[in-house]
Parts: structure tokens; C-alpha cells; sequence
């Protein structure tokens, strides 16, 4: 009986050495599986930051090249850009041709200028730097309506008349609206000018 007993007990000592065994690996592979997938998870964050980072790399990138080459001279295009004149709260509103001369012009903006009677055809205001007019024709035949530049002068011009034809003088747009505001200033007065699209 004695005999009986002691093998029960052994058995029972064996049973649960041997489940304590299997629980323990048990838990061995599932802490493994969890730290196999947070390995897993950890890779997969740091691949997808990786992309992002190389994403707002290249963006950054194409950024500065698309700056650094308009900045390097090349030609800003020049389509329906408009320029807004606000004179004593009027509003003149004018055409920019694709010209150097036009390019040179947007960039000075915006600008306050006094503007005075020239011939009683025009309104001038002279700029504080010159603008290029590499490659242009050496002059033409201005006519109501045109925003002009005239190079020996230096100045702006806003033709309310006809005129004839001007060596060195070169046309930088033409007025859409407020042709009529400009004939009705008699004095000097003072305008802003200012991109619009």
C-alpha cells in the first residue's frame, strides 16, 4: 500500500513538473511572437518614417530647385498677369505684356509713385532703378491705353492720347480700365501699384 501510495505521489510530482515545463515554454513562445511582432511593428514605423522623411526630403528638394532656378534667370511666365493702379481711391487696372522689361517691373512691386502731366498725352513717374530691355525693339508707336517704360528717362508711362513714334521707348502692357481717370488729373498726384493675380 505504502508502495502504491509513493508512486502516486511521484506521479503526481512528475505531472507537474512536466506542466510547469510546458507552461513555461508556453509562455516562453508567446513572449517571443510578441517581441517578433513588436520587432516586426518597430521595423515597419521605422520604414514608413523613412518614407515620410524621403518624401518631405524630395519635396524640399523640388522645392529649392524650382526657387534656385526661377531664381537663376529663368522666365517667370508672364500669362494674365494684371497689375491694379488705385489712384484718390480709383481703380486702374492694366494688362502686363511677356516682356523682360514687364518681368523687371513685377518685381519692384508694389510701389507708390507721383505721377505728373507729360505733353497732355501721357502720365510719367520716374522708377528708382532701370528696368532691362535686352533684346526688345529699339522703340514704338505708343498709343492710348499703353503702359510704357521710356529708358533715357527712366520713367513709367500711362498714355491717355496717341502719340508718334518714340525710339527707346518700350511697352510694358496695355489698360483694361480707367483710361478716363487718368485725363481728368490735372495735378501731380500719387498712385499705388500692386499685383493682382
Amino acid at each position: 500500500m505504502k508502495k502504491i501510495v509513493l508512486i502516486i505521489i511521484l506521479l503526481i510530482i512528475i505531472a507537474s513538473i512536466i506542466t510547469g515545463i510546458v507552461y513555461f515554454n508556453s509562455r516562453e513562445n508567446k513572449s517571443m511572437e510578441s517581441n517578433n511582432s513588436l520587432d516586426q511593428e518597430t521595423a515597419q514605423n521605422d520604414t514608413n518614417d523613412n518614407m515620410t522623411e524621403n518624401i518631405i526630403n524630395d519635396n524640399i528638394s523640388n522645392a529649392n530647385e524650382s526657387q534656385n532656378s526661377q531664381s537663376e534667370g529663368e522666365e517667370v511666365s508672364m500669362e494674365n498677369i494684371r497689375i491694379k493702379l488705385t489712384v484718390n481711391g480709383n481703380e486702374i487696372f492694366v494688362r502686363l505684356d511677356d516682356n523682360v522689361a514687364s518681368r523687371d517691373f513685377l518685381e519692384m512691386l508694389p510701389l507708390t509713385l507721383t505721377f505728373e502731366d507729360f505733353n497732355n498725352t501721357e502720365k510719367i513717374a520716374t522708377l528708382s532703378k532701370e528696368l532691362s530691355v535686352e533684346g526688345l525693339p529699339s522703340g514704338y508707336t505708343p498709343e492710348t491705353g499703353d503702359f510704357s517704360y521710356y529708358a533715357p528717362w527712366g520713367n513709367i508711362s500711362l498714355f491717355y492720347k496717341d502719340f508718334t513714334y518714340s525710339n527707346s521707348l518700350y511697352k510694358l502692357g496695355t489698360i483694361e480700365s480707367g483710361t478716363e481717370i487718368l485725363e481728368n488729373m490735372s495735378r501731380d498726384f500719387t498712385v499705388t501699384i500692386e499685383r493682382v493675380n
